[in-house]
């Protein structure tokens, strides 16, 4: 969809409007306008996917942007690894204070299966997130014992922020949705090969980053992050945003995201280029008044000193007539004297 918007039969939306105004008397004194394209193929999000995190990061090791992340803390929700995991890795990104346009989004952490073979187990326990399940029966077959595996999982899943579910072959995956670390152990005669599940340890999720504006990745050590470094610039646009699945709709809020940013960003610039030229008018008033008023007191009559002048010569122009009438009657009073 391409964005009209005309004035003076300029298109100021589609990014061709870039003019010079001339805003004062000197060469120097103009303002140039430039207003990016605001189509839906030239704005949405920019994306970054990582790979699992794979320690906690300190200080500078992962710069974003040009702004180093701080230290990842302790998550509070993962049993292992706390300071290591996608959330952790999120939250230093995000809380980070810097001015930097990169976020990060967290991904549900899921385990990948392994090969399902038989074995001569009958029953066991798993301990997930440090919480243990309750006896799990093995009957033999991959189907019967991921079945009750599901079952004793997804019975302690409040507990453990992990759900149990089956790939398309059958074998069993984990998955925790706000991206927690998932922390596996097998307890006697029960292993993973049972259930083609993940091998006992703690599996870490991924984040994705989103931004507007190209991602710059740096640092001494971005993959403990899951990320590599390098500067990442391939727009998702927002014509292409699609909502036929659940995962493409959460990647097209993150587009409508990224295109409310670019947006925001014309508008800002726009407002900017608006500022400066209320300042330049206003400059160009007081010149005007200035230069008025320079004027006024090179031709104007000050009549407030010209009405005083006057008075002050009418004043003396009576006392003066007075002062003739009494010189020319004293002669008088004198000559009635001799008669």
């Amino acid at each position: 969809m391409t964005a009209l918007l005309f004035f003076n039969e300029l298109d100021l939306l589609d990014g061709s409007f870039d003019t010079i105004l001339q805003v004062g008397t000197e060469a120097g004194d103009s303002i140039q306008i430039k207003i990016e394209s605001a189509n839906t193929a030239d704005v949405g999000a920019i994306f970054c996917h990582g790979d699992a995190v794979a320690a906690a990061l300190e200080t500078g090791d992962l710069i974003l942007d040009g702004a180093a992340i701080p230290a990842t803390q302790n998550d509070g929700l993962s049993y292992d690894m706390p300071e290591a995991s996608a959330i952790a890795v999120a939250n230093a990104i995000n809380t980070s204070g810097t001015d930097a346009n990169t976020r990060a989004v967290v991904n549900p952490t899921v385990t990948k299966a392994t090969a399902y073979s038989s074995s001569s187990n009958v029953s066991g326990v798993m301990t997930i997130n440090g919480i243990e399940t309750k006896l799990i029966s093995l009957p033999g077959t991959l189907d019967g014992n991921v079945q009750n595996a599901l079952v004793a999982i997804n019975a302690i899943s409040t507990e453990t922020g992990v759900e149990a579910s089956t790939d398309e072959i059958g074998n069993l995956i984990l998955t925790a949705a706000d991206g927690r670390n998932i922390t596996v152990a097998y307890g006697t005669g029960i292993r993973n090969t049972d259930l083609g599940a993940v091998a006992a340890g703690t599996i870490t999720g991924t984040v994705k980053l989103t931004s507007s504006t190209p991602i710059t990745i740096s640092g001494s050590n971005p993959d403990r992050a899951g990320l590599t470094a390098g500067t990442y610039s391939d727009l998702t646009a927002l014509s292409t945003a699609k909502l036929d699945t659940q995962a493409n709709a959460i990647q097209s809020l993150a587009v409508i995201d990224g295109a409310i940013d670019t947006i925001s960003e014309i508008r800002s610039n726009i407002g900017a280029i608006e500022n400066r030229l209320y300042v330049a008018i206003d400059n160009l008033s007081s010149s005007a008044v200035n230069l008025q008023d320079a004027k006024s007191q090179i031709m104007d009559t000050d009549f407030a000193t010209e009405m005083t002048n006057f008075a002050k010569q009418q004043i003396l122009q009576q006392a003066g007539v007075a002062m003739l009438a009494q010189a020319n009657a004293n002669p008088q009073a004198i000559l009635k004297l001799l008669q």
